[in-house]
């Protein structure tokens, strides 16, 4: 598990980093060029939520799985 929450942190990490780089870059004015990382960052966030969530789901269902299992012996 530890595996997996490194990996979403990285992906989010590198989702941003990009983001910024590419609007930091990206021939726009400084405003409408932070409301776009704004939204990117907000977008990386939601998906990191999002997987963490669903990654909590799967690991509860395991679980009561598991405890069944075991009740059942």
């Amino acid at each position: 598990m530890a595996k997996l929450v490194r990996f979403i942190i990285g992906l989010a990490l590198g989702a941003a980093a990009g983001a910024a780089t590419g609007l930091l870059l990206a021939p726009a004015p400084g405003p409408e060029a932070k409301d776009r990382l704004r939204a990117r960052l907000q977008e990386a966030i939601e998906a990191g939520k999002r997987a963490a969530a669903q990654r909590e789901a799967e690991l509860e269902a395991e679980l009561k799985r598991a405890q069944g299992h075991t009740s059942d012996t």
